[in-house]
């Protein structure tokens, strides 16, 4: 397919990929690549996210023959990308609970082990807000400002109506500016106090 397919909608693209067209799928992924991984960041964090999402991906391909409603495409796919993140989160959390005592003591040992890895914000100010509305608020938010998502695709990626994702989005605008307010509320106070 040549590169005027991202303006093909996601079921023509959703047909050409169930006959074995590959490009169809590649734009497919493309465009909803980063709704994939903050979804799955969601659920089992930064770390693992990017893992989550490829195979999330990787069982859409396999699965696209399945898929019975190809305007249904972005919610299939979320559904599975959420079932994959919970599933890995719930293999993760088993293996931590099987966490050998020697683990700990290694741990306690070995300062570089334990030294915190900077993380790849790009602005730690906008992640802490986000971080202080709901999940569901806050994805929606990601997906708009951050990766710059059009709301139906945001709507049809997350399995919901338009009108959800607009009131997410104009709701988690509200709450952002509320605890910003908040926060400059209590630093007011604080050099008030200091003075």
């Amino acid at each position: 397919m040549a590169r005027s397919d991202f303006d093909l909608r996601d079921e023509v693209l959703v047909i050409a990929a169930m006959v074995g067209d590959l490009s169809a799928f590649d734009t497919l992924a493309m465009r909803y690549r980063h709704g994939v991984v903050r979804a799955a960041q969601a659920i089992v964090g930064r770390d693992h996210a990017e893992d989550v999402a490829q195979e999330a991906l990787l069982l859409a391909f396999k699965a696209l023959p399945s898929l019975e409603d190809p305007v249904k495409f972005p919610a299939w796919l979320h559904a599975i990308t959420r079932h994959r993140a919970l599933r890995f989160d719930r293999r993760e959390r088993a293996r931590r609970r099987s966490h050998i005592a020697m683990d700990e003591l290694l741990l306690e040992r070995i300062p570089a082990l334990t030294r915190p890895i900077p993380a790849l914000q790009s602005d730690s100010e906008l992640q802490s807000l986000l971080n202080g509305i709901p999940p569901d608020h806050a994805l929606a938010l990601r997906l708009h400002f951050l990766d710059e998502m059009p709301l139906k695709r945001i709507a049809a990626f997350l399995g919901v109506p338009l009108t959800t994702v607009k009131w997410r989005v104009h709701r988690g605008k509200e709450w952002m500016r509320e605890i910003l307010e908040r926060e400059q509320r209590k630093e007011r106070q604080w050099k008030k106090n200091k003075s």
